[in-house]
């Protein structure tokens, strides 16, 4: 119930704080929950930014769930096993990381599964440093879980991997240009 209220009061302030335009960002809103496809693009356009850009951090953070946490594994030249982090960390890493290089998680495919108020997003994507880098940096998949709470969706979490020559994207998760779905 503590929870619930909490949550409730966060939300409430959310959207009063929009608005009156009072929140710190212009961007975050009922467009970037009212699907499960719009809130992992919304995710992927909030954490993508060209060198020296300021990303717009309040809108990330609006997308998750409290508690919400991002896995990823990894076996590259960048570095190999599992990193798991919480939201705060993830914005931590990447201003660290990336500000000076820039930064693109540019969605390839994206397939969701839903069953009433839960949805499964499975989601290939490539990174580049700059958007219009001739070759991506690398490839890999997200995993997103998302549940509903009657009004809007929520990130709970995201597990992702990197592509490897030994495990390749799905043919299915291609986009149609490179022979795979539509």
């Amino acid at each position: 119930m503590k929870r619930k209220f909490r949550h409730l009061a966060t939300r409430t302030l959310l959207a009063a704080g929009l608005a009156l335009g009072l929140a710190g960002t212009a961007h975050a809103g009922p467009e970037d929950w009212e699907t499960p496809e719009a809130i992992v693009h919304a995710l992927y356009e909030t954490i993508s930014g060209d060198a020296g850009a300021k990303r717009d951090w309040d809108r990330y953070r609006a997308l998750f769930l409290d508690g919400a946490r991002m896995s990823v594994a990894m076996d590259s030249r960048i570095g190999s096993g599992i990193m798991g982090m919480g939201s705060e960390e993830l914005i931590a890493h990447t201003e660290s990381a990336y500000a000076a290089t820039g930064f693109h998680e540019l969605p390839l495919v994206t397939k969701v599964e839903q069953h009433g108020l839960l949805a499964s997003v499975m989601s290939s994507f490539e990174i580049r440093l700059r958007r219009g880098d001739a070759e991506p940096l690398m490839r890999g998949l997200n995993h997103f879980q998302l549940l509903n709470d009657g009004e809007r969706w929520w990130i709970v979490s995201n597990v992702g991997t990197v592509e490897t020559p030994a495990s390749p994207l799905p043919d299915a998760l291609l986009p149609a240009a490179r022979g795979g779905a539509r």
